[in-house]
């Protein structure tokens, strides 16, 4: 969202919708408590030190055509006046009236303050003949209180009305009472001005906030799309990869997976280690799959490579679907001993499983199985060791299969 650099930018329909809100008439009425509460407490320090001077100046007799009971009373009036509205507003603020309420307070209370800068500047006519009681009463609450014109126009045509009415019985002077009326039509016409400066200024300011907040709450859903669609990639780069490495069909991994694993292997400096690679393959698979189908023939090498992965016990150790109905098993730092155990476990754990099969062999299916151990110093020596793997399983299917055949890796390189 585009969030526009001047008030002149916010589009109509956009700022009368945000001025238009609730939000928008809660906050004013906040921002008018804020402003009238410090106002408040002001005005009366103010009024009763005027109070204090009042009473002093009247038992001295400083001036004795001085009103010191009218101006006693309306400072004491200005002082209930205020007390009343902080009263209002802690009452407020123990939510024992509505925000709605004290709206309506504020408006009586500007009226109110309003009104009594009329009445002095009544009173003032007698000593001093000036209206400044009124424009500096109304100046303030012109720039202090926030309303829309409808609601200003109460205080506003309230106090100048009354001032207008009853100069004529306080000013004597029509020379004076003229310059009055003059004076009170171009300050009420500017004070007017200036409330509804103030009034716009914040109603733009206010628009904008609510374009910023919009506008960083849409940011904030749009990094988070942005960080769920990346996490989604990344999770699906994940499982892509580990899909390249691994064999769709049985789990185990893949060629270009075991290629990984020997570099990995390989990455230390050690320079000689002892391996063994088993070469296994299925029997007479073929046959398998023409008597029972390529969906039992799926089953029957998910169930072989299930039992040669069991065989992985650690990192050393990898099981790997070479290609078709052959498997292949790769130990670091195992034994000879140890690798033809394997071998002959893992021929009698597919025959327990008793999958049928009906060959040649026996009723069952059965596995062959080529062993090659040795001591290797580079990745590429493990080639050489499956190559001799390859020619132990031959060996042990020209013998008959469903056994296991062993050659030593230095035994076929002397050869």
């Amino acid at each position: 969202m585009k969030i526009p650099l001047w008030k002149a930018d916010i589009q109509e329909d956009i700022r009368n919708k945000c001025l238009t809100s609730i939000q928008f008439k809660e906050d004013v009425i906040l921002q008018n408590v804020q402003r009238g509460k410090l106002l408040a407490l002001v005005v009366i320090c103010f009024e009763t030190i005027f109070v204090i001077i009042d009473l002093v100046s009247c038992l001295l007799h400083v001036n004795d055509a001085f009103a010191y009971a009218s101006y006693l009373i309306m400072y004491s009036l200005l002082i209930a006046f205020n007390l009343l509205y902080l009263f209002v507003i802690h009452r407020y603020e123990q939510d024992k009236i509505s925000l709605e309420a004290l709206g309506r307070y504020a408006v009586l209370y500007l009226t109110l303050v309003m009104t009594w800068g009329s009445v002095i500047s009544l009173l003032d006519q007698k000593m001093y003949g000036h209206l400044m009681s009124f424009m500096v009463n109304m100046i303030v609450c012109s720039i202090i209180y926030l309303f829309d014109a409808k609601r200003m126009s109460i205080p506003y045509l309230t106090s100048a009305l009354i001032l207008a009415i009853g100069l004529p019985f306080f000013q004597q002077s029509s020379n004076v009472l003229i310059g009055h009326y003059v004076n009170l039509l171009c300050f009420a016409g500017i004070s007017w001005t200036a409330s509804r400066i103030v009034y716009r200024n914040y109603c733009d300011n206010y628009v904008i906030k609510e374009l910023m907040k919009e506008s960083k709450v849409l940011l904030e859903q749009e990094t988070e799309k942005n960080r769920i669609i990346n996490q989604m990639l990344s999770i699906a780069n994940a499982q892509l990869r580990r899909l390249a490495l691994v064999d769709e069909l049985t789990g185990l991994s893949n060629r270009r997976s075991f290629r990984n694993y020997l570099e990995r292997m390989f990455e230390t400096g050690d320079s000689d280690r002892d391996v063994s690679v088993i070469m296994i393959d299925i029997d007479n698979f073929k046959q398998y799959n023409d008597t029972f189908g390529h969906k039992m023939g799926d089953q029957a090498l998910i169930s072989v490579a299930r039992q040669i992965n069991s065989m992985v016990e650690s990192n050393d150790q990898a099981a790997i679907r070479w290609g078709g109905e052959e498997f292949l098993y790769v130990a670091f730092h195992q034994s000879k001993e140890r690798s033809l155990e394997i071998a002959n476990v893992l021929r009698l754990n597919i025959l327990q499983l008793k999958i049928p099969a009906s060959s040649s062999i026996g009723p069952y299916l059965t596995i062959s199985l080529g062993v090659c151990s040795g001591t290797v110093t580079s990745a590429a020596m493990i080639n050489e060791m499956i190559t001799t793997a390859d020619r132990a399983l031959y060996q042990a299917k020209n013998n008959g299969r469903n056994r296991v055949a062993a050659f030593e890796f230095h035994e076929q390189l002397d050869g």
